[in-house]
């Protein structure tokens, strides 16, 4: 059997290694949570203000092979204003995004019937959401996380921090007190999301395993030269 030639190997061993696209980075982003339209200006629903600090934080990676993102949303221990000594709850979480299935891996429970909704929920300002992840009951308290996934075709990372920059996700703080809690509001605020910012890419199993092997080939054509 002839033998493999150096030039071979390498050609081989650069065409695995160029075979790693983008596609198979996996990206996360964060997004923090401190702007909230202010209640305590009925009379001027554009009015927001902005914490110096973040009551909540949502990272969105997408899953391995693609095709859907993962959610982590936390709730921070945080100081803002709230109606009892249980502090603070996440109500829901308001995301525009292409569609898709939700589903539950960790943390707070969900309500019946959230999820996708080709009929958009029209929010502050007007804003437009597809997606509404609410959770049961009082549940997620200050200091607790949830993690989600929402799976479909067009579903990622990139897409959701994309639409997030011109509707912003919008989140849904309960239990809220001060100036802010007004019960003709339902004691509950509505944050809307900072610009997302870009972790890491990160590559998929798949991804190391095609370097790997990219790597393997370079080795070999470099001993048969040195040889």
């Amino acid at each position: 059997m002839k033998p493999i030639g150096r030039q071979t190997l390498v050609a081989a061993a650069l065409a695995v290694l160029g075979s790693v696209s983008s596609s198979a980075w996996a990206d996360s982003y964060t997004i923090d949570f401190k702007t909230f339209f202010n209640t305590a200006t009925p009379d001027n629903a554009f009015d927001t203000k902005t914490l110096n600090y973040s009551v909540a934080k949502l990272t969105i990676s997408d899953l391995a092979g693609g095709n859907g993102v993962q959610l982590t949303l936390q709730q921070n221990n945080h100081t803002f204003a709230a109606l009892s000594t249980e502090g603070n709850v996440v109500d829901a979480l308001w995301i525009k995004a292409p569609a898709g299935t939700l589903a539950s891996l960790s943390g707070a429970a969900l309500v019946e019937g959230a999820g996708y909704s080709a009929t958009p929920f029209i929010k502050d300002v007007g804003y437009a959401y597809n997606w509404n992840i609410d959770f049961a009951g009082t549940s997620f308290v200050e200091g607790q996380s949830a993690v989600l996934t929402l799976s479909g075709a067009g579903l990622s990372a990139a897409t959701l921090a994309t639409i997030a920059q011109q509707t912003p996700i919008m989140l849904s703080l309960g239990n809220v007190g001060g100036t802010y809690g007004l019960p003709s509001m339902g004691n509950t605020v509505h944050f809307v999301s900072a610009a997302p910012v870009l972790v890491t890419a990160v590559p998929e199993p798949a991804t190391y395993a095609l370097m790997g092997l990219g790597l393997v080939g370079l080795v070999c054509a470099r001993r048969r030269h040195a040889a």
